[in-house]
């Protein structure tokens, strides 16, 4: 796994952020790392279209959906910010959070969701995960305070067909 962070030299803050990330830092990127990643690079665009399409598409469906309580998606719940900032080809991104409404079967929907199940992200497959309960299970009830639904479940969407994907919630909503 790597990453990067950049920081702009008329940035405010830029003194202040060097200063702390040069007390931390550590160079510990593999060469074999760093050639899996430049080879992941070359079809990054590419992959980030048919994910913003995707989740996009999935949020959409979910957001009409009678079973559906609340979908978190920057399109829904903060547009203007991402409008703002995004690119023009660009979209809102592959992770989305959903919940049902009450009275629905939650495990029954999850445990029929036909894709991967775990509490990663960004992988090139849709990956599912029971977020609230896996970052806070000892303590439900105090996330509910935040308005933190117990039953969310975080979808971080991959490169599957948007249609595929949507069958995969229709039909495990079905069972919900």
């Amino acid at each position: 796994m790597g990453g990067s962070l950049v920081l702009n030299p008329a940035g405010r803050h830029y003194g202040r952020l060097m200063h702390a990330l040069g007390e931390g830092y550590a160079d510990s990127l593999w060469a074999e790392d760093a050639v899996f990643l430049e080879r992941n690079s070359r079809t990054y665009l590419q992959r980030i279209r048919v994910i913003n399409h995707s989740a996009e598409a999935l949020a959409d469906y979910l957001l009409a959906h009678p079973k559906i309580q609340d979908v978190h998606y920057p399109k829904y719940t903060t547009r203007a910010v991402y409008d703002a900032h995004r690119l023009p080809s660009g979209g809102y991104g592959g992770l989305l959070s959903v919940v049902l409404r009450p009275g629905c079967d939650h495990e029954a929907f999850f445990d029929s969701l036909e894709c991967a199940k775990g509490p990663s992200l960004g992988t090139n497959f849709t990956l599912c995960c029971p977020y609230t309960i896996l970052a806070h299970y000892a303590e439900l009830d105090w996330a509910e305070e935040y308005a933190v639904s117990r039953n969310l479940v975080r979808v971080s969407v991959g490169l599957e067909d948007g249609w595929k994907l949507i069958r995969a919630f229709k039909n495990a909503l079905e069972k919900a």
